[in-house]
């Protein structure tokens, strides 16, 4: 946590952890007091089977940290924990930002590409399945980009235990009802930033997220992919700023 003034928590990707706020919390600080954590299972928590909730982790730490009211900031599957928990705790949210989020019940096909990852894992390994993550579409434009791939393979090592090969099916649990149809009930001013290079099936959710949330707006980053945070941060941060000191 750093700063001071109205609260805003960052909440990370399903590969990665907190690290992958890097360029962003610092100079958020700047403006807010910024929050941002490893999600159970990720980077310093302690490794969990479950059953266990992000959503409920994530309204203990606040309650912990005598947060009454917060703007969210999700990518991936953090944009999903952050849309769940804006629905299940109303009151606590004064915005919400979903960056290449993830969405709960919103259908499309799996990726066999991602399959072939997965497989790869129990296989062959983890070094293996890391190389063919970062060649995966979600890096498309990050290929070249040698910083980023060094942030990126040690996030993806780190947080092995987690995506790679357990003993058992992780279990994690969600509200009931699927998120894609609750979407009208979301009241918070919404800004919804997507890479224009992003799969296709995050796209789609970007467009669903965007019809369907009264208001909101949506902000395409060009020539950049899944982690836009990483890769032109002073695009996504100005965009995140920007939406912050609009007026309600």
């Amino acid at each position: 946590m750093r700063g001071r003034g109205p609260t805003l928590v960052l909440i990370h990707g399903g590969l990665v952890d907190s690290r992958m706020w890097d360029d962003q919390f610092k100079v958020f600080a700047k403006h807010y007091r910024v929050i941002r954590y490893d999600l159970r299972g990720f980077g310093r928590s302690e490794f969990s089977m479950g059953p266990l909730s992000h959503v409920d982790d994530l309204y203990a730490l606040l309650k912990f940290l005598k947060v009454e009211r917060a703007t969210v900031l999700g990518l991936s599957l953090g944009g999903m924990v952050a849309t769940d928990f804006t629905l299940e705790h109303p009151e606590m949210v004064e915005r919400l930002i979903l960056a290449g989020s993830a969405l709960r019940g919103f259908q499309y096909p799996r990726d066999p590409r991602r399959l072939a990852i997965d497989k790869a894992a129990e296989e062959q390994g983890k070094e293996t399945a890391i190389r063919m993550w970062l060649d995966y579409e979600l890096f498309a434009t990050a290929r070249n980009n040698p910083s980023f791939q060094k942030r990126m393979r040690e996030m993806l090592s780190d947080n092995y235990r987690t995506w790679g090969p357990t003993p058992a099916p992780i279990v994690w649990t969600w509200p009931k009802t699927p998120t894609v149809d609750r979407l009208g009930e979301i009241k918070q001013p919404t800004l919804i930033i997507i890479g224009d290079r992003d799969v296709p099936g995050t796209k789609a959710i970007a467009d669903a997220l965007h019809t369907n949330i009264k208001g909101a707006q949506k902000i395409v980053i060009r020539n950049v992919s899944h982690h836009l945070n990483m890769e032109k941060p002073q695009e996504f941060n100005r965009a995140v700023l920007d939406f912050m000191k609009q007026k309600k």
